[in-house]
């Protein structure tokens, strides 16, 4: 707010008949500064100017005009100062100028109070243990490195546990947090990577076996002072030499190394990603032992429904520092929640032949473990002292039993797709983009075709068609020949005839067609079990879906499962021999899938063989 006055003088003489001249005086310009944010307790300066161009400022007058009442210091000259009140708040003061013939001006300043802070800084760093060699050999604990925690939740908390402030580590496990001094209160690291901008994430590592509690590690209490002071803290792995004898803080730790990897990679592709809650259960209690998971016995390590479990218990397999473990299964969780995922899961290798769609779930996840690390070599410890381990070359293209329904095959040509390794068949090297953005397409996720290496490669060519023959060379290596998302012609049959063709069309009210469920490959997962029949509804109405065993009653059990575009519709599935029907009402037109299979060669019981079945459609 700027206040002006002006002077106005005149002189004459009586009678003279001549003009006399006007003196003015211009008021004088003044500024009282900018405004300020100032902390608590601080000596604050009040620093003005003024300017009279035809005179000169002869005095100067700060006065406060509101806000907690201060004791000003130089309120007569040009520049003042005063001490901020502890208390936060808004202070108004007003600068008046005036110059040797009494023009005056006067212009105002807002000081915003706020806390005083204490900062507290520190670094997070945890044991993170190797192994030994490039291919062969378990963990390296005598060369175990202090590495930082990147990416982890730090809290200051109370006596209460009131959350006063939280910040996360930087890349080098740095952290600073600004809090009020002369407060009472500890520093709290969680086992937790949380993320609010640009990509976003929050992922858990918590214990199964204690409620699945979330890993945290605290300091003492402490006062927090204006000078600040240093919190730092180091997780270790607990292992004395022969076993682990303490508290093994690291292991969370090392989990989340793994996947803050894997994040930020992605995140490079498409910094506005924005990755669904992730919880990891991990405790040294978890074994290879099947059965209940509050007591640790997850079996392996999986991912199931949102939630990762890894293994931990000692001497016998312990997964918290195999990395590319931890990514293969971090890998389904991003089929699962960006992408789309139809595995059906199982037990499966690299020799076996499998169902196309655990076939590219599990080549996707071992391809995508080595294109995070830039490590050809799977790792995966295990043993006593953790002294064995089991390791793969993602990069090897000489699959035993090659083709579309082998998770070696689908490893090699993802990772060939991303690496920028040449090879005789491998001319191609696109990085994790493309992959990325097929991945993640809405056409790729609303596909009436269930997922594999058919329906990937199709999007990926029509995304690239310049890099067309590059992939086919990858497909033909691998002794994959089939075209578009159903694999059409393919002519690879894994020596099951009846494996072929992949998707077997029914007309509806049209003449029955012949499927088969085998175990030449082996149970549940494996090819040949489940057969694929694809169904077009043109109309709304009811339908019924009729199996029956070709040549009469036995011991088979067959079942039914109807999709619609990757998603589960219904299912019949009782416990008639020889014979299976399901009715249903379908509001939705367009292509459904039809799965049939014996119910003996998913349970692998006595009765599992091979059945063949008759199956008809009508409305």
């Amino acid at each position: 707010m700027l206040l002006t006055s002006l002077l106005v003088s005149a002189c004459g003489g009586g009678g003279s008949g001549k003009s006399q001249p006007v003196v003015t005086n211009a008021p004088p310009s003044v500024n009282a500064g900018s405004d300020q944010s100032v902390p608590a307790s601080t000596t604050v300066n009040l620093n003005g100017t003024a300017i009279d161009r035809d005179g000169t400022i002869v005095s100067y007058i700060w006065v406060q005009i509101s806000g907690e009442m201060v004791t000003l210091i130089g309120a007569n000259s040009e520049n003042a100062s005063f001490t901020s009140p502890n208390s936060t708040g808004q202070l108004e003061f007003s600068l008046t100028v005036t110059d040797d013939l009494g023009a005056s001006a006067e212009d105002t300043v807002l000081i915003d109070i706020t806390p005083s802070q204490a900062d507290i800084t520190g670094k997070i760093t945890f044991d993170l243990v190797p192994f030994f060699g490039t291919t062969n050999g378990g963990l390296d604990y005598a060369n175990t490195e202090q590495a930082p925690a990147r990416g982890v939740l730090v809290e200051a908390i109370d006596t209460s546990g009131n959350i006063l402030q939280s910040t996360n580590t930087d890349d080098s496990g740095s952290f600073t947090l600004n809090t009020n001094p002369g407060t009472e209160m500890r520093i709290r690291v969680s086992a937790r990577l949380l993320r609010t901008n640009d990509a976003t994430w929050d992922v858990r590592v918590t214990d199964n076996t204690n409620s699945n509690a979330l890993y945290v590690t605290q300091g003492e209490l402490f006062i927090s002072t204006e000078s600040g002071s240093e919190r730092d803290f180091h997780l270790a792995s607990g292992w004395d030499g022969t076993t682990y004898s303490q508290t093994r803080a690291a292991g969370p730790f090392a989990i989340l190394d793994a996947i803050y990897d894997t994040m930020q990679k992605f995140s490079a592709v498409d910094p506005s990603v924005e990755f669904p809650p992730l919880e990891i259960r991990w405790s040294p209690n978890n074994s290879v032992a099947f059965g209940d998971y509050d007591d640790g016995d997850i079996g392996t390590s999986f991912y199931l429904q949102g939630i990762i479990y890894i293994l931990g218990k000692e001497n016998e397999d312990t997964d918290e520092y195999d990395r590319h473990v931890i990514i293969h299964e971090w890998g389904h969780y991003f089929e699962d929640k960006l992408s789309r995922a139809d595995s059906i899961g199982g037990a499966h290798g690299l020799e076996d032949r499998l169902d196309l769609r655990v076939a590219f779930g599990e080549g996707w996840g071992n391809a995508i473990s080595a294109m995070i690390t830039d490590d050809i070599f799977y790792r995966d410890s295990s043993g006593a002292q953790q002294s064995l381990s089991w390791s793969m070359d993602i990069n090897n293209n000489n699959a035993t039993n090659p083709g579309w329904f082998n998770e070696d095959s689908v490893q090699s040509i993802l990772y060939d797709i991303y690496d920028d390794d040449s090879e005789a068949q491998d001319n191609i090297a696109i990085g994790l983009g493309p992959i990325y953005s097929v991945l993640i397409n809405a056409d790729y996720r609303n596909q009436s075709f269930f997922t594999s290496i058919y329906s990937f490669i199709d999007r990926l060519k029509s995304q690239r068609p310049q890099s067309a023959n590059e992939i086919d060379d990858l497909l033909i290596d691998q002794q994959i020949y089939g075209a578009g998302d159903s694999g059409l012609n393919e002519s690879n049959d894994g020596s099951i005839p009846s494996a072929l063709p992949i998707y077997r069309a029914i007309g509806i009210g049209g003449p029955p067609i012949e499927v088969c469920s085998v175990i030449d490959a082996g149970i549940y997962n494996k090819l040949g079990n489940r057969a694929f029949i694809t169904v077009p509804i043109t109309t709304s109405g009811s339908y019924t879906f009729n199996v029956t065993e070709s040549g009469g009653v036995t011991l088979s059990d067959p079942e039914i499962l109807l999709f619609h575009n990757g998603s589960y519709v219904a299912n019949s599935t009782t416990s008639t021999p020889g014979q299976e029907t399901l009715t249903i009402s379908l509001s939705s037109t367009g292509t459904y899938q039809m799965e049939i299979y014996d119910r003996n060669n998913y349970e692998g019981t006595g009765n599992a063989g091979n059945y063949c079945f008759d199956v008809q459609i009508s409305n």
